[in-house]
């Protein structure tokens, strides 16, 4: 299940409803890591459920480079990589 890690998503639900964000975990089965570099940072990601997220085309390239630098250097890394325009997307992770 690390076909997520990477992957950039809507959130359809919650107190970040319309935010973009990057997976870079996986808590379990029903839940992923989520960080944007600002409200969720890096250092403390957020657990969302898979069910809560709209998964776009695009990737965050090299996650795990990004993910190995120091602190506010990986946030601003991430921060420029949701920047970049947007592409389509699919509402749920089940039609991958």
């Amino acid at each position: 299940m690390e076909e997520y890690i990477g992957r950039i998503a809507r959130s359809k639900a919650g107190r970040d409803k319309g935010g973009r964000f990057a997976i870079v975990g996986r808590a379990d089965e029903a839940h992923v890591l989520i960080a944007d570099g600002e409200a969720h940072r890096l250092a403390k990601p957020k657990k969302k459920k898979l069910m809560h997220l709209a998964f776009e085309r695009a990737r965050v390239e090299d996650i795990e480079a990004l993910l190995a630098l120091p602190g506010g250097v990986a946030d601003a890394a991430l921060r420029k990589a949701l920047g970049q325009k947007e592409e389509g997307g699919i509402a749920c992770p089940n039609q991958m």
